[in-house]
């Protein structure tokens, strides 16, 4: 599925708010009838504010400074600006992007808000269409296993790269190995390294979230928000002083984008990330506790409901933790693998897989790395 890409450059910032109504209207989907109302605020041009209210359409209209909503959106026109010169890689969690944005409210509809803002490049689609034609073409949805290799050969990870294959990798623990690290210890080792920024106000050291993380394990609750209030860092970019004990594990570091900070304390019942696929091969590295990946061929896709909007990877609709085929019939004839992950083990994912990832043990740690290939 494609939508119209946007334009990456406007001649006025009045032009630009124009532009982002356009992108959010045209990336919308609403298939589980999600509603309410978002203030969309633009502190240098107040004029040029807005309010979309979520319903079967989005309908946007000017803004009423006394009109309640249900969630306020303050954006400066210097990231609306970015937005379109970058929607195709755009990262929420970059700390220069979330970090200029304050929110307020209903946090979920603020969410939900920025899926529209992303489209993907020719590229990505080209990559998740080659994904699908491989995973037909060698009959992955019928696959009911994952490999497992000992200390395998660069050749041997090379050549389950160019079938599509899936593996499960193991002897390749850096030292000091998985089973001695701890939440104390990251604190103590990596305590005033930033390992999340939230919005323009709430960034947090390694020390300041795992303390956050030990008062969730004190205190658990399911009142969890994807991108906000989660305890966990969701793929937030591995700091630098972590790189000597957690970087790239397997091939040559440049051979990889910015590894990903996985780390924290959640409930083992619910998905600590949403299924969704990669257009690039990943290599997930776990360090603390186990997690479980239930994998879907990328010739499933249109039994997944994928978002239409994304870029870096595409979303699905569909959830596998609570599925209702009411409103996704299809997904009833998916099949998927499971798979879990020990300390010390890494999972290889050729692109295009789609996935969804459990916690098994709380606190949690994995780092992840993307080939740039």
């Amino acid at each position: 599925m494609n939508i119209a890409f946007p334009g990456r450059s406007f001649e006025s910032d009045s032009l630009a708010v124009d532009g982002f109504i356009d992108l959010i209207k045209g990336g919308f989907e609403n298939p589980e009838g999600i509603r309410g109302a978002i203030r969309i605020y633009v502190p240098e041009h107040p004029e040029q504010s807005f309010i979309a209210n979520y319903g079967p359409t989005l309908a946007v209209e000017k803004d009423d400074p006394g009109r309640a909503v249900d969630t306020e959106v303050e954006i400066p026109i210097a990231t609306i600006h970015r937005i379109f010169r970058e929607f195709e890689y755009l990262d929420w969690r970059d700390p220069s992007i979330i970090g200029t944005v304050s929110f307020s409210g209903n946090l979920g509809l603020a969410n939900h808000l920025a899926k529209p803002c992303i489209r993907p490049s020719s590229w990505t689609q080209a990559r998740f269409r080659r994904a699908e034609d491989l995973h037909r073409s060698r009959s992955y949805h019928a696959l009911d296993k994952v490999e497992h290799l000992h200390r395998p050969s660069q050749r041997m990870i090379l050549k389950a790269i160019s079938e599509g294959r899936p593996l499960v990798v193991s002897g390749l623990e850096p030292e000091p190995p998985c089973k001695d690290w701890t939440l104390d210890k990251l604190a103590e080792r990596f305590g005033n390294a930033v390992v999340r920024v939230r919005s323009v106000a709430h960034r947090q050291t390694m020390a300041e979230f795992v303390g956050e993380l030990q008062d969730f394990m004190a205190n658990p609750h399911d009142n969890i928000i994807e991108g906000f209030v989660k305890p966990y860092t969701e793929g937030a970019n591995l700091p630098n002083e972590m790189w000597a004990d957690f970087g790239p594990l397997f091939v040559g570091p440049d051979d990889f984008i910015a590894p990903q900070l996985w780390l924290g304390a959640v409930p083992t019942h619910i998905p600590i990330s949403s299924l969704h696929r990669d257009p690039l091969t990943g290599f997930l590295f776990q360090v603390m506790g186990r997690k479980r990946l239930d994998l879907y061929s990328a010739d499933q896709a249109e039994l997944l409901s994928p978002m239409k909007a994304y870029n870096n990877y595409q979303p699905c609709w569909f959830k596998p933790e609570g599925p209702d085929y009411k409103i996704y019939p299809r997904a009833e004839e998916a099949r998927c693998i499971s798979v879990t992950l020990e300390p010390g083990q890494l999972l290889l994912q050729p692109e295009g897989w789609f996935h969804q990832v459990y916690a098994l043990d709380s606190p949690n740690m994995s780092v992840s790395y993307f080939w740039r290939y």
